[in-house]
């Protein structure tokens, strides 16, 4: 079957139920032969908002699962054998560190991608004063 120019609605459901279930947009696209290119998927996510927020929410959701699966990562039990554990430290800090990295790129701004959600904001004042040295 042909690849369409367009998105239907449909498509970008199935496209987005795809992201909410951990699956890459590219593996999504190349399983089902009836819904577009990537490139196509992507121009129409640009162009249209409502497409677009719905991309953005089903990105969000993703992070989410992402964000599980690196706790269930990092809960698991290590083998007995200390080399074998050592390793299995090592495979699994990386495995965790690049989804991390993954999450913070996907969703800077936090799950609803607002500005006024992020962990990192902080507000207040900050006063500095110095004595002079003949005073102290």
């Amino acid at each position: 079957m042909a690849r369409k120019d367009r998105v239907s609605k449909r498509q970008m459901n199935a496209i987005c139920d795809g992201l909410v279930d951990g699956i890459s947009l590219a593996k999504i696209l190349t399983a089902d032969r009836s819904l577009p290119s990537y490139r196509t998927v992507m121009r129409h996510i640009q162009e249209d908002d409502d497409a677009h927020d719905q991309y953005r929410r089903a990105r969000a959701i993703q992070v989410e699962m992402l964000r599980d699966e690196i706790i269930e990562l990092v809960e698991q039990p290590l083998p007995d054998d200390p080399k074998m554990a050592q390793a299995e430290v090592a495979r699994r800090r990386l495995e965790a560190e690049q989804k991390d990295k993954y999450v913070r790129q996907l969703q800077p701004l936090g799950l609803r991608n607002k500005a006024e959600d992020r962990n990192d904001q902080m507000s207040g004042t900050i006063t500095l004063r110095w004595n002079d040295a003949e005073t102290a």
